[in-house]
């Protein structure tokens, strides 16, 4: 039987317990009860989370609700509603990005994703070729963003904060910036070889219609750039660094593996944020979004190489600060691995999937238990505040929970599990959306919250305690550059 740990304290919840939760109350709720088909990872919007959007081909919607191909859903976090955003007939809609904020923002809330359907016929897509749509969440209407043809393929849409841009994955050949804005001024780099390329695109108008597209990866034919984001540390200058992953050696410095690379659209200059020259697989890029306090942005990623010079055998996770150096280990442990990092605006938080020990035995874990906490290394979904606190958000047995997804605040976390968290309400250990936030005892769904229709709360005694001490790295901060070893 799979069991869940989140924060309390000491195996009793009390508001005052911890200064960490400023009187929040942790609850976990599962949002999808499928049984059948396939679930993507979860996107929570980041302002406020009160929307989760997924994909699916399974029955999201109730017994009989499968479809032939995925499509595209959005959770009402508050309203705990679901609603289907596409219809996609022949084809299918997938790798949807979050809904975007509204703050600082003239733009309509939208999503976008990918869909071989033809969902915009004033565009047209009868190719069924995979094309980078958006969904305005509130009319509904579809725009068609790329119109490529037959052999293109369009992947990985990410959107900016407020929506005023867009990055995705793509082996066409797509630029028109011509560089006469002097605040995106672009690359002139072209895609004739079809490598896989990203791509930025600025909407100039609040209807999203006048758009202008930069590519800002460039390798030769066999390379991929992929999982490309795009943000700022304040919300006007949303669209200032586009991060990206890439295999080949985008500055030429002799780096070897997989490296992460910032491209910055005020200057169309191109930096690289993991160590120049070194050899590594870096991975799976996430960015703090724009905050009140202007601090950051943050990049969280994974890696098998050692910028700290620590002893590592695994895959551990690091934090980069852009514009002032500042580099951060948030895990370390063998054995195990940690993947698919994310990070709260003002990179206080971090949400992670790892099957390492990572709290240290050393020091006090409230909520009872004796370590080790994870001795099977099953794969759990942990959260770190700053360079001391861990918590373990999950407690399960041959199962899975991975692929987080985090609030600006760091206070809700959603993400996919395979485990029966909550008793009796996933027997067949398929893929579901859980969502843990921390909430005021104010809050409705917690007086309401009840084991039977799928949600957890410390009164009703799903939880088992489990917050303490990270275990440190030898080394693990630097705010200079580390030479190469």
């Amino acid at each position: 039987m799979a069991t869940l740990a989140v924060l309390i304290s000491d195996g009793a919840w009390t508001p005052e317990a911890s200064a960490s939760n400023a009187g929040r109350h942790p609850m976990l709720r599962q949002i999808t009860r499928v049984t059948t088909g396939s679930i993507s990872p979860p996107r929570v919007r980041l302002e406020q989370a009160e929307t989760i959007v997924f994909a699916s081909d399974a029955d999201v919607l109730g017994i009989g609700t499968e479809t032939a191909g995925r499509e595209i859903y959005l959770y009402d976090n508050f309203a705990s509603s679901l609603r289907r955003l596409t219809d996609s007939g022949s084809g299918e809609s997938y790798e949807p990005s979050r809904q975007t904020d509204i703050t600082h923002s003239g733009r309509p809330k939208y999503v976008a994703f990918v869909s071989t359907a033809n969902l915009h016929p004033a565009v047209g897509n009868p190719e069924q070729n995979p094309e980078i749509f958006i969904v305005l969440t509130d009319s509904g209407a579809i725009q068609q963003i790329t119109k490529t043809g037959a052999g293109i393929v369009n992947a990985e849409p990410y959107s900016s904060d407020g929506g005023q841009c867009l990055v995705w994955r793509s082996n066409g050949d797509l630029d028109d910036n011509d560089g006469s804005d002097p605040g995106n001024p672009g690359t002139n780099h072209s895609n004739a070889d079809g490598s896989d390329e990203i791509f930025m695109m600025r909407f100039e108008d609040n209807a999203l219609a006048d758009r202008l597209t930069t590519q800002v990866s460039d390798g030769p034919a066999g390379t991929a750039s992929s999982n490309p984001l795009i943000g700022g540390y304040w919300f006007p200058r949303q669209c200032r660094s586009t991060i990206f992953q890439s295999d080949h050696d985008q500055l030429g410095n002799g780096s070897v593996g997989s490296h992460i690379y910032d491209y910055t659209k005020i200057s169309g200059v191109l930096d690289q944020i993991t160590l120049p020259g070194s050899t590594g697989h870096n991975v799976n890029p996430a960015m703090s979004s724009a905050s009140n306090f202007a601090r950051g942005p943050f990049v969280v990623y994974e890696s098998d190489a050692n910028p700290l010079g620590n002893p590592q055998t695994g895959i551990e996770i690091f934090r980069r600060r852009l514009f002032k150096y500042e580099l951060l280990q948030l895990t370390y442990q063998l054995p195990g691995d940690s993947y698919t990092p994310v990070v709260s605006d003002g990179g206080g938080y971090v949400a992670f999937t790892s099957s390492s020990e990572l709290l240290d035995a050393s020091r006090n874990v409230r909520g009872g238990g004796t370590p080790p906490f994870n001795a099977d290394g099953n794969f759990e979904i942990f959260r770190t505040k700053g360079r001391k606190q861990i918590w373990q958000i999950t407690d399960s047995s041959g199962c899975d929970n991975y692929a987080p997804s985090l609030q600006d605040n760091g206070k809700t976390v959603a993400f996919l599990s395979t485990c029966d968290l909550i008793p009796g309400l996933n027997p067949s250990g398929l893929p579901q959306i859980f969502v843990y936030s921390e909430t005021k005892s104010s809050d409705p769904q917690l007086a309401a919250c009840d084991v039977l229709d799928g949600c957890c709360s410390v009164s009703n005694g799903c939880y088992q305690a489990r917050l303490g001490g990270q275990v440190r790295a030898p080394n693990n901060r630097t705010n200079f550059p580390p030479a190469l070893p």
